[in-house]
């Protein structure tokens, strides 16, 4: 920790980089490092690799659309929830051209790619750790501050009904309600609220979920393209990996979604099966519940039986 810090320190202008397809843990993370590194008076930007979906505009707006070539005067880089330089996809020239950086993140796969790395493999979010640096530097917080942190913890942790809750993730979410605003609003907002599109569109990959290993294994295969079925474009689409891992008797939930890059494959486990493992096959990463990888075949049917080959053998590694 006190080496990010001492980076942190030494800096006067701050590049803050979610990770690709931006979640709520990474987008609320790191606007509440750009808003600490302004308290400190350095400069701070953050920058995102897509159009953030319309659905999370309540976190806020602070931050950039990057493009390639884009000017800048950072002398520090700074990754937040990005489990490796992959993660960061196109913003990986501006990485290098800084070429100082620190890497604060919670995932077990983490390939510590940065100069100074802070990497918690227990905590249940990025938010929960910053929250844990924050302190050690002698922050004080503020109402915004707090409820940006708040936000990428309760959507990591499933409003803190994940098994990655923990007594300090308890605490700190306790710390942050001291501060002033709706945390019931937040929940609300991440968890109780979606477009009618999204919900019809949800009814249509249900309609179409896929059973393996009696049922154990359950899937979408579906293509992003599909939003616009429903007006929606393809950073609105909901996290569709969630409808199989609800259903009864799912042990592992697979999302397989076709990009213009290949296919995306999101992972949950209900059990005791790894699904980082699984994702590492296929050079992604994640936690042991929750993982994902970008996956490089030039047919659905290709990735579908090599995902599902891979789930049934974590399957039975616990069998």
């Amino acid at each position: 920790m006190q080496a990010v810090i001492d980076k942190i320190m030494e800096a006067k202008s701050v590049a803050v980089l979610t990770h690709l397809n931006e979640d709520p843990d990474t987008i609320g993370s790191c606007f509440a490092f750009a808003k600490v590194m302004r308290k400190l008076g350095k400069e701070a930007t953050v920058y995102v690799n897509g159009r953030i979906e319309s659905r999370l505009a309540f976190i806020g707006d602070d931050y950039v659309l990057y493009q390639e070539g884009m000017k800048h005067n950072h002398d520090l880089c700074a990754c937040i929830d990005c489990g490796d330089l992959g993660r960061i996809a196109e913003r990986k020239s501006l990485f290098e051209e800084i070429n100082n950086s620190i890497n604060i993140d919670h995932h077990l796969t983490n390939t510590n790619f940065a100069d100074a790395n802070y990497v918690d493999g227990k905590a249940a979010a990025a938010g929960e750790i910053l929250y844990a640096l924050f302190e050690k530097m002698g922050i004080e917080l503020d109402n915004d501050i707090a409820k940006d942190l708040y936000t990428a913890i309760c959507s990591d942790t499933g409003c803190f009904k994940y098994s990655n809750v923990t007594s300090k993730t308890m605490r700190t979410a306790a710390n942050l309600l001291e501060y002033d605003f709706d945390h019931a609003e937040v929940a609300r907002l991440l968890f109780d609220s979606e477009s009618l599109a999204a919900a019809k569109l949800k009814a249509e990959i249900t309609e179409n979920i896929k059973e393996y290993a009696d049922g154990k294994i359950k899937a979408v295969i579906t293509d992003e393209k599909i939003g616009a079925k429903y007006g929606m474009g393809k950073e609105d689409i909901p996290n569709l990996v969630d409808i199989p891992r609800r259903i009864e008797g799912t042990e592992i939930a697979v999302c397989i979604k076709r990009t213009n890059n290949g296919f995306r494959l999101n992972l949950r486990s209900n059990g005791k099966a790894d699904v980082a493992e699984v994702a590492m096959k296929f050079g992604g990463g994640g936690h042991i519940k929750a993982a994902g990888a970008t996956l490089d075949f030039d047919s659905t049917e290709k990735a579908e039986r090599a995902v599902i080959d891979a789930c049934k053998r974590a399957l039975d590694k616990i069998i």
